[in-house]
């Protein structure tokens, strides 16, 4: 028992060496719209040739620029009552929260009246597979 608290306290500890900070820290914000990005240094920073260095992304803060429905993945089709007719729901191109696909399913639902008036249900509910992402 006491050679695993050694062991457990030599795995913290370099763990600890290994994730602390080696060098100064430098912090690099970068503004474009294009996908090759670049920056300049000011003050340089001064590289030894016989060194090894690493660079890491800290943080990323971006808009949502970039449209997850788009003409390719924008409709589907659903049957209110078991497969005699289908109607489809075409939502227009944009940056979707599930929420709002959720809303734009339920008004074209209650617009050809497949709504659940006295279930306030529309019985489509699109979710998130937190799983895959």
């Amino acid at each position: 028992m006491e050679e695993q608290l050694r062991e457990i306290a030599n795995n913290t500890e370099r763990t600890a060496c290994n994730t602390r900070s080696k060098a100064s820290s430098h912090y690099i914000l970068v503004s474009q719209k294009n996908a090759r990005i670049s920056t300049r240094f000011s003050p340089s920073l001064e590289l030894k040739a016989n060194k090894k260095y690493e660079i890491s992304l800290v943080g990323l803060e971006t808009y949502y620029s970039f449209p997850n429905i788009d003409a390719t993945k924008s409709s589907f089709r659903y049957s209110p009552n078991n497969e005699t007719a289908w109607f489809n729901v075409n939502i227009p191109e944009g940056c979707y929260e599930i929420t709002d696909i959720n809303e734009q399913v339920l008004r074209v639902m209650k617009g050809a009246g497949h709504y659940n008036l006295v279930a306030d249900d529309h019985n489509i509910k699109i979710e998130a597979n937190n799983n895959t992402l």
